[in-house]
């Protein structure tokens, strides 16, 4: 059976339009959330469906995941996300690298060909062909890079005038068993707990009850540079704004993770779904898992720096 990472999962929602679908029916719980926006709640039961009913979900709402090449790291370009044949495969649960490209690379070919008196057109494509050269360079003495570090950082120099050693990153893969010890009761039993906090805390300070009832829904508004239109309320921006954030991180962010587990537990504990519907979703077979892998540093997921799978949500 064939698997995902939870940060593919996750990011198959965040590539969708909510203003390009229909309104989803179904409940995010079994009790009624006061507090979620009515995109939070979308996403919630987008979430709960690809879960539970992903032909649905492929068929009704899927946009396929392109991964756009940023020309910063050598093993980076345009390619599918990947699922696994193998619930161990070291791509789906362990680290891997990547390589920073040299700035000095790209630099040199700007200033030489604005001095030139090129256009920016023409210096962009010339910048991405010295930084497919580079990689190409690289992937040929890669075994050159693992044995002999020192050597490695000689021809470096000698070929792209680059005298230091690339700047390394490790990636924690997101894996598919964070939560196997957990259960739907121990869930609900949390998710109940935080909305009787949530409650007490509106009854406990009257003071705060018409903010709550005016801005719990809206608490992105918190992560925005921009002033809050409609403040009309006693607080400045800067307070709206931390009291907002300090209620989201204390109520919502936290229900919002549980209920994506509580997803999770009862529909797809592993994340597993059937091959050719993945593959109608835009995803290739892993290289590894498939016995075709060339190198230890051809990487098969996306590599995009992976922020933790639950603060990778997409509101």
């Amino acid at each position: 059976m064939p698997y995902i990472t939870k940060s593919n999962s996750n990011r198959i929602i965040k590539k969708i339009k909510l203003n390009d679908i229909p309104e989803f029916q179904g409940e995010v719980y079994k009790k009624p959330i006061y507090f979620l926006s009515k995109e939070e709640v979308k996403y919630l039961l987008l979430m709960q469906t690809l879960l539970k009913e992903p032909e649905k979900f492929a068929i009704e709402v899927y946009q396929p995941i392109f991964n756009k090449d940023t020309f910063q790291f050598v093993f980076e370009s345009e390619q599918k996300p990947s699922y696994h044949l193998n619930k161990n495969c070291e791509r789906l649960n362990s680290k891997f690298k990547n390589f920073q490209i040299p700035n000095e690379i790209k630099e040199r070919i700007e200033v030489a060909m604005k001095i030139q008196g090129h256009s920016d057109e023409e210096i962009k494509q010339k910048v991405i062909e010295q930084i497919e050269a580079f990689r190409k360079w690289f992937k040929q003495n890669i075994e050159l890079f693992q044995n002999d570090t020192k050597e490695f950082i000689k021809k470096l120099d000698i070929r792209w005038n680059v005298q230091r050693k690339l700047q390394e990153i490790d990636y924690d893969n997101s894996g598919t068993d964070e939560i196997e010890n957990l259960n739907l009761n121990d869930i609900e039993n949390q998710i109940d707990q935080l909305l009787r906090e949530a409650g007490r805390y509106f009854n406990s300070n009257p003071s705060k009850q018409e903010l709550i009832r005016r801005f719990q829904k809206f608490t992105f508004l918190a992560y925005k540079e921009e002033k809050i239109y409609g403040n009309e309320t006693e607080l400045t921006d800067d307070e709206l704004k931390k009291f907002l954030k300090d209620y989201d991180e204390q109520f919502k962010k936290p229900v919002k993770k549980l209920l994506i587990d509580y997803y999770r537990i009862k529909y797809n504990p592993e994340l597993s779904f059937e091959g050719q519907l993945l593959e109608r979703l835009n995803f290739r077979q892993c290289s590894v898992c498939s016995g075709s892998d060339l190198n230890n540093y051809v990487i098969s997921e996306s590599f995009e720096k992976d922020i933790p799978f639950y603060d990778d949500l997409p509101f």
